[in-house]
């Protein structure tokens, strides 16, 4: 029983501070760049099969994205934006474990389908 609620504080507390930092990132030109660039190194870490720097990268894009979500989930008229941001999340999940199990064609894949979810978010998002 003591486990089960040392457990559960911890992920409480994971959860609230991971709203925290939800809460603090803002959408700016610096913040999409640096997503833009870490997914475009990605790609190229991937086709190299570099497995490190991918796993690296992919987690830094995990995060992000995690951020982004909560960013939109903030804004009452930004469903699309939470749609975009989770489907984003899903696919750099995805390209994690391909890396993971060394399939690096399938990351290629999943990293190429990412970039162009990114592309049509910012269609929607970047002209506003």
């Amino acid at each position: 029983m003591r486990k089960l609620l040392v457990f559960l504080g911890l992920s409480l507390s994971l959860s609230l501070f991971g709203s925290v930092l939800s809460a603090q990132f803002e959408i700016t030109d610096d913040a999409m760049r640096d997503i833009e660039d870490t997914a475009k190194s990605l790609d190229s870490h991937v086709v190299l099969k570099d497995k490190k720097a991918a796993l690296a990268e992919v987690q830094e894009l995990i995060a992000y994205f995690r951020q982004v979500e909560g960013f939109y989930a903030a804004k009452p008229d930004a469903g699309d934006g939470v749609e975009f941001a989770r489907k984003t999340h899903v696919l750099a999940e995805d390209v994690l474990k391909s890396i993971e199990a060394g399939n690096f064609d399938q990351a290629a894949e999943s990293v190429n389908t990412l970039t162009r979810s990114c592309k049509t978010c910012h269609d929607v998002y970047k002209s506003n």
